[in-house]
């Protein structure tokens, strides 16, 4: 058994996918063994491959070990580049920019302690019509009065905007939404009760890889006024299959899909597209 992060809900947004994968592979055994996760994102800075120990899922370490010392290289366009672990990411990176293209096959090779690991993705094509069905939603100053549970409600059904992208052959996409204003500017101030907010952050944003072509944004749930960067992520087969086996019986021995060959865990490969959308009070 071993612990897997997985990007989507980890640093880059909102949220954090844990999951605690099961293996009883005899060839790709837990000792004297390691986990990859390595993810490329099409057009941005490759700066998310980590390298760590294997740890049980039932351990008592809770901390994940990072290996430092490993042997990373990744092939693409025809190059190869050997990354550098940086400990202020505690991700092996490039000095230069990589260029990560859409629909071309990128390959990985890890060495650590004479072991070698490989694995290939491809990286998916770009989202297509990427678009919100409005781009500013009213949300008035809230103030305390007696009438505020009414306007709650109506806010709660109507401030809200849609995410659209075309998906003709059904593809997985991924959604994020990340505040980008310059300071914090709430939507409930401090002279809401602190409960009235935390009950409208409940419905924030819980996107899970999906085959749909819209998602619904309830503005209510968003913690400030300004702008909000929406980023659709394509999803490639790979990081799929994986997401699909989160759900899993804990008391069956199944080895979780890894495209990693004699080490554990994925090398996978995002494309985006990107739009944004305001919160103003009139």
């Amino acid at each position: 058994m071993y612990h897997l992060n997985l990007p989507f809900k980890m640093r880059r947004f909102f949220f954090v996918f844990i999951f605690f994968m099961v293996s009883c592979d005899v060839e790709t055994p837990i000792k004297n063994n390691f986990v990859v996760e390595a993810f490329l994102f099409q057009g941005e800075k490759v700066d998310d491959i980590k390298i760590k120990e294997t740890r049980l899922w039932n351990s008592e370490d809770t901390e994940d070990v990072y290996i430092e010392d490993a042997s990373v290289i990744l092939y693409g366009n025809g190059d190869e580049f050997d990354l550098e672990y940086s400990v202020s990411d505690e991700s092996y990176t490039y000095k230069d920019n990589i260029d990560i293209v859409s629909g071309k096959t990128y390959g990985i090779e890890v060495v650590v302690d004479g072991r070698t690991a490989t694995a290939q993705t491809i990286v998916p094509t770009k989202p297509l019509g990427l678009r919100m069905s409005a781009n500013k939603i009213i949300v008035p100053p809230l103030k305390i009065s007696r009438a505020l549970p009414d306007i709650l409600a109506n806010l709660f059904e109507n401030a809200r905007t849609d995410v659209r992208w075309d998906n003709p052959n059904n593809e997985n996409h991924y959604l994020t939404i990340k505040y980008v204003g310059e300071e914090e500017d709430p939507i409930f101030s401090d002279e809401i009760p602190g409960a009235v907010g935390d009950f409208f952050s409940n419905f924030s944003l819980q996107s899970e890889p999906n085959q749909g072509e819209s998602y619904n944004v309830i503005c209510m749930s968003l913690k400030n006024y300004g702008k909000y960067k929406v980023s659709l992520y394509k999803i490639n087969d790979e990081y799929m299959n994986l997401f699909d086996s989160e759900v899993q019986d804990g008391t069956e021995l199944n080895e979780p899909p890894s495209n990693i060959i004699n080490a554990f865990g994925i090398f996978s490969a995002f494309a985006s597209d990107t739009t944004s959308f305001e919160i103003v009070r009139k």
